[in-house]
């Protein structure tokens, strides 16, 4: 059965329209499934639990970055658990334009076009960051304003010029270096410092010349004053540990995905 997740914002006025075209859809394409409605008082983890119990075969996030970051959350952590099937595909079906820059990168269409994506069921094992206990698809984000690198546990880096720092599983509006081919499949995280003033990529003293962007194994980050972003959605209070995550996801994606 496919369980599909609406996050709260989409049950406004304003996007009646966009969900009744999203439903019909769904139903020519014969994908019809149990629909949960996310409220104030909801637990996302718990009701995702319980239908895979019941033998869920899919779990689509019908709403924005946000949500698909809280689904792939709860699909991960339970996996951890050894308590579902570690198989067990995400679908997504972005509603409306605003923070959905990650469906794009999938392939994904937004609002009912999102449907035909499901409909040819094209699975993609991804690799996650683990911040904290959190979990990351895409990328995670800071200022460089009173921010410490430590990698490794061999040396630390302070920047002073204004700028970006971020931790890329899956690039979304980030403009690496040709020579870095990074994406959610090769098992590995890059690290990169970006000024804003001179909008290139500042070289990192690893031993390497004018190495802007590198791979590690363990970051730790921290900030008295701001927070990590991950997945352009979920805020995260320093100091944080960042990793690749022991486990995968398999999500549904489109054919003209980034990667």
């Amino acid at each position: 059965m496919h369980i599909y997740i609406y996050d709260s914002y989409v049950n406004e006025k304003r996007f009646n329209s966009i969900i009744a075209r999203v439903e019909t859809r769904i139903t020519d394409l014969g994908l019809n499934g149990k629909i949960i409605r996310l409220g104030i008082m909801s637990s996302l983890y718990d009701s995702i639990e319980n239908e895979l119990i019941k033998g869920a075969k899919t779990i689509i996030a019908v709403g924005n970055n946000s949500l698909l970051n809280q689904v792939i959350n709860s699909v991960a952590r339970l996996t951890a658990l050894n308590s579902v099937n570690k198989n067990i595909p995400i679908g997504f079906i972005p509603v409306g334009n605003k923070d959905n820059e990650i469906a794009d990168h999938l392939g994904i269409s937004i609002n009912e076009e999102a449907c035909d994506i499901l409909s040819a069921r094209r699975v993609q094992k991804l690799d996650l960051g683990l911040i904290n206990n959190y979990y990351f698809l895409t990328q995670a984000t800071i200022t460089t304003e009173g921010t410490t690198i430590e990698i490794d546990k061999n040396y630390s880096i302070e920047i002073l010029e204004k700028g970006e720092v971020g931790v890329v599983n899956l690039p979304i509006n980030v403009d690496l270096p040709d020579n870095i081919k990074s994406n959610a499949k090769d098992g590995v995280l890059e690290l990169y410092i970006k000024t804003k003033n001179t909008k290139k990529f500042l070289p990192i003293s690893t031993g390497k010349p004018n190495q802007s962007v590198f791979s590690f194994k363990k970051l730790k980050i921290t900030n008295p004053k701001h927070s990590v972003l991950i997945d352009n959605s979920i805020k995260i209070t320093t100091p944080v540990n960042i990793t690749i995550a022991n486990e995968k996801i398999n999500l549904i994606v489109g054919k003209n995905r980034s990667f």
